[in-house]
């Protein structure tokens, strides 16, 4: 595969050097980082699995803020996880399962079902039923399997924190049972929640990917909606992406992302970290700055691709390696998302370099 993208990204192809060519068997050193915010839209839980009380942390408030502060943490499995779930679903959902291995082709649909199950995947799930083969497993990794070896994730996630003190964006709710027999009621759970509009600074980090696979990953970032714990009947959540930055190495941490955010906003007397809520035009006023405080002292190449208005707020001092470009490059990724065609096509073609790679590398 060449860096003429089947996705069709046309905007990205400027940045191919950030790309690989094809999936390496060595490590290449190259990053794009997709800075954003997680937004619940609703009440969530972020807790372990059986736990009541969700997961906190106690921090620095800020990074020249030296009190200490309790802080919401989504782990990062809870932000891999559905990630990768829609993604999954996606290959389902477009023909991508189940697909055959028959010598140097991968054959779809119709044809995959009629190949021997020994040479045959009909699907891909997590955790114990991961193939090896397909484009999810070539992204995110997989522990061992037999007969396959293990393969690291070239997409890190880490856990992210929240902006605000946990007391002031969680609430304690119980829920009731009616008993229609008897006209009574009990109370059935109760548990800690994270309130709606509570942001989580993040940074989704990928190493190694061709343009393909950096497309395939945004298109999950984008589509996916519903995180943490009982996400069938609550936990919606928007990922708002702000830049995407091209370097030879990791940008910053979650933690120090949520940390500088606190710092700026306590220096705005236009903004009070006590009241109910903070909201997404908050975060855009003080974004630029706050990226641009944590890469300043960057130690390697970078440059910051975001959309005009985050620019503008520089004024004349926008510095020499961010540019525009953003909103097109979320455009066209949005628009193949749209088309159910080309998201076939892509998704097929995509997946067969995934398998002829994991093949290579496992003779077979």
């Amino acid at each position: 595969m060449t860096n003429n993208n089947i996705a069709q990204i046309d905007s990205l192809q400027e940045y191919s050097k950030s790309f690989v060519s094809s999936i390496p068997k060595t490590p290449m050193g190259k990053y794009a980082s997709i800075i954003m915010l997680r937004e619940t839209k609703s009440y969530a839980i972020f807790t372990t699995e059986g736990g009541q009380q969700q997961d906190i942390e106690r921090t620095q408030a800020g990074l020249t803020h030296s009190d200490p502060m309790d802080r919401l943490v989504m782990f990062k499995r809870k932000q891999v996880a559905p990630e990768r779930r829609t993604g999954k679903a996606l290959m389902r959902q477009y023909g991508v399962f189940p697909y055959a291995m028959i010598n140097d082709r991968v054959v779809y649909g119709e044809e995959a079902k009629k190949k021997d199950k020994t040479k045959r995947k009909d699907d891909c799930y997590l955790t114990a039923g991961l193939c090896g083969h397909c484009t999810d497993c070539m992204t995110y990794g997989y522990a061992a399997i037999e007969g396959e070896g293990s393969r690291r994730s070239r997409v890190m996630t880490d856990s992210c924190f929240s902006v605000r003190p946990y007391a002031l964006i969680q609430k304690g709710l119980k829920f009731n049972v009616i008993d229609e027999k008897k006209q009574t009621s009990s109370t059935i759970t109760e548990y800690d929640y994270t309130s709606p509009q509570v942001f989580l600074p993040a940074v989704v980090t990928t190493v190694d990917l061709t343009m393909d696979e950096f497309v395939y990953i945004l298109i999950n970032l984008m589509r996916t909606t519903r995180y943490g714990k009982e996400s069938s009947r609550q936990g919606f959540m928007r990922n708002h992406i702000l830049a995407v930055a091209f370097s030879d190495m990791e940008l910053f941490s979650n933690l120090e992302f949520s940390q500088c955010f606190y710092d700026a906003f306590e220096s705005d007397t236009n903004i009070d970290l006590l009241k109910v809520f903070l909201s997404k035009k908050n975060f855009d006023e003080h974004a630029p700055a706050v990226i641009q405080n944590l890469t300043e002292d960057f130690n390697g190449r970078l440059q910051i691709v975001t959309n005009s208005d985050y620019l503008a707020k520089f004024g004349n001092s926008q510095p020499t390696n961010w540019t525009d470009g953003l909103d097109v490059i979320l455009s066209q990724t949005r628009n193949l998302s749209k088309d159910e065609s080309s998201l076939t096509e892509f998704l097929r073609q995509l997946n067969t370099q995934s398998v002829t790679f994991a093949r290579a590398i496992n003779n077979k």
